[in-house]
This record gives C-alpha cells, sequence and structure tokens, in this order.
C-alpha cells in the first residue's frame, strides 16, 4: 500500500471511530455528570486516529520534499513542466464586438423613404398598424 493508501485508511479509521463514539453517546442512559467509560475508551481512541492522520500527512509530505531535495533534477523537471503548462495555455479570445442593431424606429412624423437599394418607382414599405 502506497504512503497515500496508509493515510486515506487512517483517516477513514478515524471516521469509524468517531461514528461509533457518537452512536455510544446518544444510545447511552448516563446519569447526570458521568461519563460511560465506553465514551472514555473511544475519545482516546479518536486522539489516537488524529494523531496517526496527523503524523501521516506529514510524514508523507516531508517524505516528498526529503526526495525533492535529494533528486534536485526531478524537482527542475517538475518546475519546468508546470512552467511549461502555464506558457502553452491557451490566450484568452479577444472579446467580439457586439452585433450592429437597426437604428431605432423613426418617430410617426418622419418621411419614409425607400432604402438606397430599392429603385425610386417602388413604392414606400408599408408602416406597422398601430397599437389599440
Amino acid at each position: 500500500m502506497t504512503a497515500d493508501g496508509w493515510v486515506w485508511a487512517s483517516f477513514g479509521l478515524l471516521l469509524v471511530l468517531l461514528g461509533a463514539r457518537a452512536w455510544v453517546v446518544e444510545t447511552g442512559h448516563a446519569t447526570l455528570g458521568r461519563t460511560p467509560v465506553k465514551v472514555k475508551v473511544l475519545t482516546g481512541a479518536c486522539g489516537v486516529a488524529v494523531a496517526l492522520v496527523v503524523g501521516l500527512v506529514a510524514a508523507n509530505g516531508g517524505a516528498r520534499l526529503v526526495y525533492l531535495v535529494l533528486h534536485p533534477e526531478v524537482a527542475q523537471a517538475l518546475e519546468d513542466a508546470e512552467n511549461a503548462a502555464d506558457t502553452t495555455a491557451p490566450a484568452p479570445a479577444p472579446a467580439e464586438p457586439a452585433p450592429q442593431t437597426a437604428p431605432p424606429s423613426a418617430p410617426a412624423s418622419a418621411p419614409v423613404t425607400a432604402p438606397p437599394s430599392v429603385p425610386a418607382s417602388a413604392p414606400p414599405p408599408a408602416r406597422p398598424a398601430a397599437g389599440p
């Protein structure tokens, strides 16, 4: 099993212990001011599991750090790969200009003229009917 596997296994153990402790606390019928022995034992086991998780995470990160310090060529290769990934990322595309919208409709008093592509002999376009 890898170091990551041990970390996840110890974290799973911690979750199981916390669940068991919660179940014992919720289902136990303790008198006022008295903590059952089971709860004390599970609390201690949870503390040990927390220390195990923290220790394994620190050891895993520390082992990686020591390895990279002892093998600087690997550390440099990792850094170069990360820098290459940063520089080869595509640049964001420039924003396209907003499409041109039609000018607002002409007021009712403006004369209606035919567009330049329509011959002058053509009748002017029909006006939309006024609202109710």
